[in-house]
C-alpha cells in the first residue's frame, strides 16, 4: 500500500507544477463515454484463526496480473487551468494469488500449494480533480466503490508428512462467496473508498487515452482489519468525447 500511495503523491505533486505552468483558460463541459482494461495485483496475509482452518498465518502471495475490464461515461468541468471530472463505471477486476507454505500442526508438517482467483464486480464512482498542459491531463481524486459481486475461486494440493513419511496429498478445489458473512475473514466490504490518480492524452477524433492506478487506501478491501496487504489496479482505457458544451 505505501508502493501505491508514493505513486499518487508524486503524480499529484507533478500536477501542481504542471498547473504553476498552465494558464490557458479552457472552459466548459465535456461528456463522454470510455472502456478499457483492469490489471489488478496484490498479496494478502490473514491472520490466524483454527475455526476457519489457519493454524498459522497463511501468507498468499501475488500470481501475476489479474484481467478484468472497465466502461463507463464521464463529466469534465473545465475552469481555467483546471478540471473535475466525474464518472459513472462499471468494472471487473481480478486477482490472482498462491499460497505456498509449510508449517507444523499437532507434529504433522503440512505444505500448502494452493492458487486463488478473486474476482470483483462493481460499480465506480471516482471525484477527480486535475490540470492540463496542452494534449496531457493529470489528475486524482478519491473513487467511491460498490460491489455487485465478489467471489473466490481456489484450486490446489495440501500434503502432509508425519515423521518423516509422506501421506497422500488433498486436493483442494472450491468457490466461496466473498460477500458472505460465511466468508469468515475473507469477507469483502461491500463498499470500498480507493485513491486513485493518472494520466491521460487527447487524441484527434475526439479520443483520449488514459493510464491509471487505484489503491484502496481509505477503507481497505475485506472487512476484518487484521488482514493485511496491498492490492493494486493499473486501467487502461480510451475514452470518446460525445459533446462539449460552453460555459
Amino acid at each position: 500500500m505505501k508502493k501505491g500511495l508514493l505513486i499518487i503523491a508524486l503524480i499529484c505533486m507533478t500536477a501542481t507544477v504542471v498547473f504553476s505552468q498552465n494558464n490557458d483558460g479552457e472552459k466548459g463541459i465535456s461528456i463522454g463515454l470510455r472502456g478499457g482494461i483492469t490489471l489488478t495485483s496484490g498479496n494478502t496475509t490473514f491472520p490466524a484463526n483454527a475455526s476457519q482452518g489457519r493454524p498459522v498465518e497463511f501468507k498468499n502471495n501475488s500470481d501475476g496480473f489479474g484481467l478484468g475490464y472497465v466502461f463507463g461515461g464521464t463529466a469534465r468541468i473545465n475552469f481555467g487551468g483546471l478540471f473535475l471530472q466525474s464518472e459513472l463505471n462499471y468494472g471487473q477486476f481480478k486477482l490472482k494469488q498462491k499460497n505456498t507454505q509449510t508449517y507444523g500442526v499437532s507434529g504433522a508438517s503440512l505444505t500448502n500449494n494452493i492458487n486463488s482467483v478473486s474476482t470483483m464486480d462493481a460499480f465506480n464512482i471516482p471525484i477527480l480533480l486535475g490540470t492540463k498542459l496542452g494534449s496531457v491531463r493529470v489528475y486524482a481524486g478519491p473513487s467511491f466503490i460498490f460491489v455487485t459481486r465478489a467471489e473466490q475461486k481456489t484450486t490446489g494440493t495440501v500434503r502432509s508428512q508425519i515423521g518423516g513419511i509422506d501421506l497422500p496429498s488433498i486436493s483442494s478445489e472450491g468457490t466461496q462467496d466473498l460477500l458472505s458473512s460465511d466468508a469468515g475473514d475473507f469477507e469483502v466490504r461491500p463498499f470500498i473508498i480507493a485513491v486513485e490518480a493518472g494520466v491521460g492524452f487527447t487524441l484527434p477524433m475526439g479520443l483520449e487515452a488514459d493510464l491509471r492506478y487505484s489503491v484502496p487506501a481509505i477503507t481497505g478491501v475485506y472487512k476484518n482489519k487484521d488482514v493485511k496487504g496491498f492490492l493494486g489496479i493499473l486501467s487502461l482505457s480510451v475514452g470518446f468525447r460525445l459533446a462539449k458544451l460552453g460555459m
